[in-house]
């Protein structure tokens, strides 16, 4: 028997270590909460044309919407499409993208995700923050097993150093400021439109700040919250500005257990002029969100919690996350991709941690900036969510599947307009649940099996899930919108129109697409797990769904080739090569021949435009090559050096200008890790990864296999 992994060891080789240079922005959380910090420790430098869409404070719950009424009702945007069901209407952007109409671009922008303050280092005589040219020596290492960051710099030539912790359960941050001359501020935006900004500026006189002593007291139009402070002096400064100051010596925090707690990385002990202060953020009024035992209400007493207290905390929750989850062993291979694999798989579970764990599917750039606006997209839910389950992190996957249950009605609604049972589910909305005006998101399918497919891996990590009604009731219903959805011809059964295949082109003929290969995979696929779901409960009508299946298409061309549709058009070779996805996301339903999938993975390398590609692309080709058998194509797929593949010194992977983070990128690097490492049922160890690698694995749950007919 082989000897256990040393996690820790694997861990921390891959603790990141920046300096001025690096372009990377490190940040602490815990799932629904989060905080992105410069070279400082802090957000010193955010402001216009510098770090300000990658410095924020944002919170699952931290949501604004532009005061006043829109200026055309929602349901004034549905259009109508023929279909099979007859003429039904999907939600559509007059316009265009370019210049959506006045009432399409109110929902697009509302609601937005805001950031709830800013701390910055200031001067402690002038008040000024400190320019770039006068801090040096910046060093800054994220300790991974504790999920702490230590940034060192020099100010005036001065020593100065910041710890930054975040509470493994609270919307609260803990940061020790060892800094001769400088103070901390805090400072608050209004909420921007902006499709990457969380924060504007701009508008002093639309939102108020109050600070009563040790509570901030905020308001922006719909939405109210406090900051907590404990552990300093707080004094407004300005209309939206509060500094704050040491309140003492030693125990600052004046508790009486604070100086007793811990000490943690390096920290020295408390002396005159060190500020040690805990920020917590509390809703007062948040609008109506699907968010499961949401805590409102900050008409309490300021917490009593000591900055020592939550660094404990959070490295007593750190550590024994990556105790007690999985954990990839690439340490005896030699060669340098492993090393680069293993960092990525590394920094990639802290990444998701921190900015995707909660009660939302999280944006596209998690809690570290907004993109879209901070609204998510529910097609690429999975990406986000499926590796908590193969990675021993199941209840992560849990609290994110509740929102479907919270969506359930809205989900419902959009099916009945559509003449469809069941639940519909949309592709980019907010917390309120209404879909995005779009003229292309409304019409993707590929969003409807994932919460099927998301079931079926929390299940195969906790079986009681399989008995959770709540559970039942998501797969059954998105089960029956898939039934409904089918498109009859004769015998066969296909997809569509209107619809948009995964790999968005061909947006113009949406009104007339049908048959994307990837999307009759999945179907298919989705439509026997959720027949077993039945069989399990013994339904009456269990194995309707699986007869339903058989007749489904199958997804190669009539020459036998796996192409974009099974028929036209033509596939371009941009964008996503979703086809792909119909043998490596989905198992193999025994439709596409191997050497079909095989065919379609060289034609992809050999002639695809990658630079039109986004991040979830490589793990999408990394797991069809796994599940062919061909390790090396594997690994060269997931480090395919493209400029949307690169993953920086944090772990985060930029697509382009505005979009400094992709997480779908790092969840589908874990889910394609997993199959490369523990394989699909009753199929190879490793099959993705080369065999001199002597890869080892602890925790990491093979991924579904072909499945057997009931």
């Amino acid at each position: 028997m082989s000897a256990r992994i040393d996690r820790r060891a694997v861990v921390s080789r891959h603790d990141p270590r920046l300096t001025w240079a690096d372009d990377a922005i490190l940040s602490v959380g815990n799932g629904r909460f989060a905080v992105g910090v410069d070279r400082t420790g802090t957000q010193t430098f955010a402001g216009p044309g510098s770090d300000e869409e990658r410095l924020n404070t944002l919170a699952e719950w931290g949501w604004h919407t532009m005061p006043g009424e829109p200026p055309a009702p929602w349901e004034s945007l549905l259009r109508s499409y023929s279909s099979p069901r007859g003429p039904v209407p999907y939600l559509d952007l007059p316009g265009g993208t370019e210049s959506p109409s006045p009432g399409a671009a109110w929902f697009r922008e509302n609601p937005h995700k805001v950031s709830l303050m800013r701390f910055a280092l200031v001067d402690r005589d002038g008040g000024a923050r400190p320019s770039a040219a006068e801090i040096t020596g910046a060093t800054q290492h994220l300790d991974l097993w504790s999920g702490t960051i230590r940034s060192s710099f020099r100010y005036r030539g001065r020593a100065c150093t910041v710890i930054t912790s975040a509470d493994p359960e609270r919307d609260a941050i803990a940061l020790r400021v060892e800094a001769p001359g400088l103070d901390l501020a805090l400072s608050f935006p209004y909420g921007s439109t902006g499709w990457e900004r969380a924060a504007s500026w701009e508008e002093p006189d639309a939102h108020s700040t109050r600070c009563e002593g040790g509570r901030i007291r905020r308001r922006l139009d719909d939405l109210a919250y406090d900051v907590l402070v404990h552990g300093a002096t707080a004094e407004q400064t300005d209309a939206h500005e509060v500094r704050l100051r040491a309140s003492g010596t030693g125990d600052a925090a004046g508790t009486g257990h604070g100086a007793s707690a811990p000490l943690r990385i390096g920290e020295s002990a408390p002396r005159d002029g060190v500020l040690d202060v805990v920020l917590e953020l509390v809703p007062r009024e948040v609008p109506a969100l699907p968010l499961p035992g949401r805590a409102e209400g900050a008409e309490g007493a300021v917490s009593a919690e000591s900055g020592a207290g939550i660094r404990a905390r959070s490295a007593r929750f750190w550590a024994e996350h990556w105790e007690s989850t999985g954990v990839l062993d690439l340490g005896q291979a030699t060669d340098p991709r492993a090393h680069e694999l293993e960092r990525r798989a590394v920094l990639s579970r802290y990444i998701q941690r921190v900015h995707a764990a909660g009660t939302l599917p999280p944006a596209e750039t998690g809690l570290l900036a907004n993109s879209w606006r901070g609204k998510f997209h529910l097609e690429m839910h999975w990406w986000h969510a499926a590796h908590f389950a193969l990675w021993g992190d199941a209840a992560s996957l849990r609290r994110s599947l509740d929102f479907y249950v919270s969506a359930l009605p809205s989900a419902r609604e959009t099916a009945r307009r559509q003449g469809c049972r069941g639940a519909r589910w949309p592709k980019q909305i907010g917390p309120d649940l209404h879909d995005s005006p779009s003229d292309i998101g409304p019409f993707l399918l590929w969003q409807q099996p994932h919460p099927i497919h998301l079931a079926e891996l929390l299940r195969r990590a906790d079986p009681a899930a399989a008995l959770d009604p709540t559970l039942v009731e998501v797969v059954e219903q998105s089960a029956l919108c898939l039934v409904d959805l089918l498109r009859p011809d004769g015998e066969r059964l296909g997809l569509g129109a209107p619809l948009i295949g995964a790999q968005e082109r061909h947006v113009e003929d949406r009104s007339r697409l049908q048959d994307p290969a990837f999307e009759l995979a999945y179907v298919a696929w989705a439509l026997r797990v959720a027949d077993r779901w039945r069989s399990r409960r013994d339904a009456r009508d269990a194995g309707e769904l699986t007869t339903i299946a058989r007749r489904i298409y199958s997804p190669l061309r009539a020459d036998g080739v796996l192409s974009t549709f099974r028929a036209d058009p033509a596939m371009e070779r941009s964008d996503h090569p979703s086809h792909l996805l119909a043998y490596g996301m989905v198992p193999p339903t025994g439709t596409i021949p191997a050497a079909a999938a095989s065919a379609a993975l060289d034609d992809a390398l050999a002639e695809w435009d990658w630079d039109s590609t986004w991040g979830w692309d490589y793990p999408a080709l990394a797991m069809t090559a796994a599940r062919l058998r061909r390790p090396e194509t594997a690994v060269d797929a997931l480090l395919m050096p493209t400029v949307k593949n690169r993953c920086d010194g944090a772990g985060h992977f930029p697509q382009r200008p505005g979009l400094p983070a992709y997480l779908p990128a790092n969840g589908g690097t874990l889910i394609a890790l997993a199959l490369m490492a523990a394989g699909e049922d009753d199929g190879p160890v490793s099959p993705g990864l080369p065999r001199t690698w002597g890869a080892r694995h602890e925790g990491i749950l093979p991924l579904p296999g072909p499945l057997t007919e009931l």
